[in-house]
């Protein structure tokens, strides 16, 4: 009986050894050596459901791989900057809290929420490699930190960032989510000290900083109308000139019989001065296209 005892005890000490885990801030385990991680610009996923681009959204891919002997809780923090291997590229900022766990000597691949940081530099691409810098502060923080917690992470929240970042007009925070557009401009405006009046005024001549390659700040708004006879998966996207996928905005959604409008409005920062499309499939078939020029 005292032999079974002492075996059944062993047992439990050993389970308990083995559930234990240490946590972490991510930025920690790398400098203590307990992760090696990459940074990537990510492929386009076309599972994903949601607003995605290549300079926001789950745009960062991230490869994680445990050094310890320990299970690792690690969290990724909002507000990390994350710097591109090309100094023409955009500077990234992460937008959501990651939560990584890791078995020993386990790997895993993540997908990071963050968005651009300078307007004016390039998009990323695929496979680019980024660092890990250190945590953004002051306003930039603060916004970082109101998109997390609002679970703002698509086109609009981008203008919100670059409003911070490069002092770009209020007013070029754009969305036919007019709940959403006011809740960021709220927010930028309390940041920067601005009067709330100001969040609901008209777009200030000229004040808006120059984007990329030109300098007016434009939206370009329209509609792409459809039919559909019967039930099908639909995807809606943007393409550039290269006919590579930007932006996804209906993601394979399962739709019944009948007519259906969708209104998109893009930036000057997303046309990036060229020709676009707005394409409509249908169960992977491509039914509808809309070219959008950029102005002169």
């Amino acid at each position: 009986m005292k032999r079974t005892t002492t075996f059944a005890l062993a047992l439990c000490l050993c389970s308990a050894a083995s559930a234990a885990s240490v946590s972490y801030k991510l930025n920690d385990a790398i400098k203590k050596n307990l992760v090696t991680v990459q940074f990537k610009g990510a492929k386009a996923d076309t599972s994903f459901k949601g607003e995605v681009s290549s300079h926001y959204g789950p745009c960062i891919a991230m490869e994680i791989a445990s050094n310890s002997t320990d299970a690792l809780n690690l969290e990724l923090e909002y507000g990390y900057q994350l710097l591109p291997s090309d100094t023409s590229v955009q500077n990234m900022m992460v937008t959501q809290n990651l939560m990584v766990n890791l078995a020993p000597k386990q790997k895993k691949n993540y997908r990071l929420y963050a968005m651009c940081i300078e307007a004016s530099d390039g998009s990323p691409k695929e496979d680019m490699k980024f660092v890990l810098l250190k945590r953004s502060t002051g306003n930039l923080l603060g916004i970082a930190e109101f998109l997390n917690k609002k679970k703002y992470q698509g086109n609009a929240a981008q203008d919100a960032v670059w409003c911070i970042s490069d002092n770009r007009d209020l007013h070029s925070i754009t969305s036919a989510d007019t709940a959403l557009m006011y809740d960021l401009r709220r927010c930028v405006a309390k940041l920067k000290g601005m009067p709330d009046s100001s969040i609901y005024a008209s777009l200030s001549s000229g004040s808006s900083a120059p984007a990329r390659t030109y300098s007016t700040y434009y939206t370009y708004s329209g509609s792409l109308s459809y039919n559909v006879s019967r039930s099908a998966k639909v995807l809606i996207a943007l393409f550039d000139e290269s006919n590579k996928m930007k932006t996804v905005y209906v993601n394979n959604e399962n739709q019944r019989p009948g007519e259906y409008t969708y209104n998109y409005q893009l930036s000057s920062d997303e046309m990036q001065g060229k020709k676009h499309f707005l394409r409509m499939f249908r169960d992977g078939r491509l039914e509808e296209e809309i070219t959008i020029l950029p102005r002169d």
